[in-house]
């Protein structure tokens, strides 16, 4: 048949069921009806393949509902297959907000493809199953003929709001369907339509039954599987993989330096880093059996899922990647560059950090942050302040914190411009900290764990009075109680250190 006696075939099925189209409409359609036909032998779409049956057994049935009751927009459409009703509803309804959810990868790239070659603005394909780890920003759900309607209900409780429907398109035999909807589904849903109808010129029956939200829904759960081929995400089950091996060389700096990438572990320090959005995010990482009901967790292991960056490893490869033994999750970020020192003094404190402990260099960070320091240096003796160990002991100040490399502690008496003059010093031979008071610019200058300054950086040190019992304090709290000094004596600051 040619495409205009067919879409004036087309036109006559859509008005004599009480619908008229535009020109763009009915080409949309027509469209759609050609993508269909082509790709149903490889993709096999539907098994109804006469045009006139393809018009009124998927078009019009995807639409015809809509003239009981007004459509909720946003909407998913729920194993939405070859697009219906979503895509129909969509050329009907173009200012419809719709997803397309398809889980067979072929049936959702044929969606993608499809809403692209239609011009379909707003349609989003979602190329996962639903479950309670998926969360949509939706008013409505709509299924045609894909499960129980107790399957759904449960399904779908969990994102969908107050007030939102989920709109079920059922042949007429649905009776033992409603029927067994499960108590705790009749409490969360009221029972809002049932309407039995046939479409027009035809025998065929249908049946529209809607539900409403009642009932707040339960917080998501995101459980994987033992079985990893279950997961959406990419499962890692061997310690000869590719991607295993180099997550593991982000234990130490050498690697974090080589690759530009960060592990961070710890729910509240990857919650906030997700939150803020200034640090790219790579991959995410769990282990099999993992299980979270942390909303802010949750949501951002569906955006990893969504983007395919979310990894799922054994749980004996994972404990090789969890040095702290959180359990999880692990997130690989894109840690800031950090420019080099051109050794200049800004006012206030400049902290140099010279410490080869990354525990060490993490505390004093938080430090330095917490009391306000302008600058930190990080000196070519310390440990990379982004190894996990640090980042942990920082609470994850070091994404915070303006940091820059530094030279060696050698190189420092021969700072230009007399810059060796504005180091303060922390030694045990210095000036009692209650009695010295700060200049307006300095280089404050911790010794390295065990060996000390040299002596030429010690020409204005303070110290920090212990009783005779106590030889010394480590390293981060002496430079914590001396900032807290500074803190203290400088006006800008002294508001803050009153509320710490």
């Amino acid at each position: 048949m040619p495409d205009k006696e067919r879409i004036g075939l087309m036109n006559e099925i859509f008005r004599s069921s009480g619908f008229e189209l535009t020109p763009r409409q009915l080409d949309q359609f027509g469209a759609y009806y050609d993508l269909l036909v082509d790709s149903n032998e490889t993709l096999d779409l539907t098994r109804i393949t006469a045009f006139e049956d393809i018009v009124v057994k998927h078009f019009i049935d995807s639409l015809y509902f809509t003239e009981f009751i007004e459509l909720p927009s946003p909407i998913i459409d729920i194993g939405s297959g070859a697009g219906f009703p979503g895509i129909p509803l969509k050329i009907y309804l173009p200012r419809l907000k719709m997803i397309l959810s398809e889980p067979r990868k072929k049936r959702a790239a044929f969606l993608e493809d499809t809403a692209r070659a239609l011009r379909l603005g707003d349609v989003e394909v979602y190329p996962h199953m639903v479950t309670e780890r998926s969360f949509f920003t939706v008013e409505g759900v709509i299924t045609r003929a894909l499960e129980s309607i107790d399957d759904t209900l449960t399904r779908v409780n969990h994102f969908l709001p107050l007030g939102g429907r989920v709109i079920f398109m059922k042949g007429p035999e649905a009776d033992r369907d409603l029927d067994a909807v499960t108590a705790g589904n009749m409490n969360a849903y009221a029972l809002e339509t049932d309407r039995r109808y046939r479409l027009p010129n035809t025998s065929y029956e249908r049946r529209l039954i809607v539900y409403r939200k009642e009932l707040a829904g339960t917080r998501k759960t995101y459980s994987i599987l033992k079985d990893l081929r279950a997961t959406a995400g990419t499962a890692i089950t061997s310690a000869e993989n590719k991607t295993f091996k180099e997550l593991k060389k982000l234990g130490d700096g050498g690697g974090i330096r080589k690759s530009g990438t960060v592990l961070v572990s710890g729910k509240k320090i990857i919650a906030e880093l997700a939150a803020s959005g200034r640090i790219p995010s790579r991959e995410l990482i769990l282990h099999d059996g993992y299980s979270e009901n942390d909303e802010a967790i949750n949501a951002l292991i569906s955006r990893h899922e969504d983007a395919g960056t979310l990894l799922v490893l054994k749980k004996a490869l994972f404990n090789e990647l969890d040095l702290f033994n959180t359990g999880g999750p692990l997130l690989a970020v894109q840690p800031p560059e950090m420019p080099e020192w051109k050794k200049d003094i800004i006012p206030g404190c400049t902290l140099l950090v010279p410490f080869q402990d990354p525990v060490n260099v993490g505390s004093v960070i938080r430090s330095a942050v917490g009391f306000n320091v302008g600058r930190i240096v990080i000196l070519k003796e310390a440990a990379n302040p982004y190894h996990p160990k640090s980042v942990r002991a920082s609470a994850g100040a070091v994404f915070s914190a303006v940091m820059e490399r530094g030279p060696s502690i050698r190189d420092l008496p021969s700072l230009p411009g007399g810059g060796a003059s504005s180091v303060v010093a922390l030694d045990a031979g210095g000036a009692p900290l209650d009695s010295f008071t700060f200049p307006e610019r300095f280089l404050l200058l911790p010794g390295v764990e065990g060996p000390g300054l040299p002596e030429e950086l010690k020409r204005e040190s303070v110290s920090i009075p212990l009783s005779s019992g106590v030889e010394s304090l480590n390293a981060p709290v002496a430079v914590s109680i001396a900032l807290y000094e500074w803190s203290r004596q400088s006006p800008s600051n002294s508001t803050r250190v009153k509320t710490l």
